[in-house]
């Protein structure tokens, strides 16, 4: 259920794109290829026609509490882009850890999983656009967001 809060947040960023949030979701997990990578996620949202993700200053926290003063913080630097959902070519499922290893690397070296890796592993969605870029968002219903970007591509199509 929205808070006050939230339905503010949603209409501030509805007010940016100029039209409806079709699509709104909080990726736990988010790296781009040769970019960067937040460890506590980001928020994902669409009109159907661009895709927005950004993040929030976030404090340090131990079991939802948090932790006071801590020395040697890094200077926090916020993350907000888009692209278009139409240059979207590819969304597979890979284990988290051939994500990383692909950041570590510089270089995609990813693999759809397997039924093996789907049972055992950590996944992760990860974004393919036409320019090459990748993204790696751990996205909470993957069929979903697939099924939700495909419509969208139709839509714009038709």
């Amino acid at each position: 259920m929205d808070t006050g809060d939230t339905i503010a947040f949603i209409k501030e960023r509805e007010e940016k794109l100029g039209a409806p949030l079709k699509f709104r979701t909080y990726a736990p997990w988010f790296a781009k290829l040769g970019g960067e990578k937040r460890t506590w996620g980001v928020f994902l949202y669409s009109d159907g026609k661009t895709m927005v993700y950004e993040d929030f200053e976030r404090d340090p926290m131990i079991l939802g509490i948090p932790i006071p003063g801590r020395k040697n913080k890094e200077k926090y630097i916020k993350l907000e882009a888009s692209f278009p959902v139409s240059s979207i070519v590819s969304v597979d499922r890979v284990t988290r850890s051939s994500a990383e290893k692909s950041l570590e690397r510089g270089h995609d070296v990813s693999k759809t999983a397997g039924a093996f890796s789907k049972a055992l592993r950590k996944l992760v969605s990860k974004i393919t656009l036409e320019d090459g870029t990748v993204f790696f968002l751990e996205i909470m219903d993957h069929r979903k967001f697939v099924s939700t970007i495909m419509a969208f591509q139709k839509e714009e199509s038709e």
